[in-house]
């Protein structure tokens, strides 16, 4: 339905350990620090910092720093599978392919005017996906590779 799975997303309780943890995976990109808004499924609306890297292409491996009391939160341990990425032309048509396989919106990340940037799913048993705008994918693919990112 979705195709490829673009990367798999880490949450981690310490990024540099977590890199250094896992050298196989291979270079990383630089680290970045966004203050990222998240439209939760009820409606509420949080706003903090979230650092993330990411291995360089061809398997996308993300780590993002463990954010207590948001979407980031730890659930123990070091390194804890938080999602498997998808990118989409359209964010409303898969979401709704989505919902009808059993899935329910958990929260969208949003950019500063409002529009939604990337959206988290869970499954009926409880595995988060997150869809990611195809438009937002060059930029992304410039960051692993080593450039800027957005």
């Amino acid at each position: 339905m979705l195709g490829g799975v673009a990367h798999v997303g880490i949450v981690v309780d310490d990024l540099e350990a977590a890199m250094a943890d896992l050298p196989l995976v291979g270079r990383w990109s630089t680290v970045l620090e966004w203050e990222t808004t998240v439209r939760l499924a009820d409606g509420s609306v949080e706003r903090r910092p979230v650092r993330f890297v990411t291995a360089a292409a061809p398997a996308h491996v993300k780590l993002i720093e463990s954010a207590p009391g948001s979407v980031w939160a730890p659930t123990g341990g070091h390194h804890q599978l938080h999602h498997l990425t998808y990118w989409v032309d359209d964010l409303e048509v898969a979401t709704s392919q989505l919902h009808e396989a059993g899935y329910r919106t958990e929260g969208d990340g949003l950019e500063d005017d409002g529009r939604v940037r990337f959206r988290y799913l869970l499954s009926p048993l409880g595995l988060r996906v997150e869809l990611g705008l195809l438009a937002n994918k060059p930029a992304f693919d410039s960051w692993a590779a080593g450039g800027e990112h957005r």
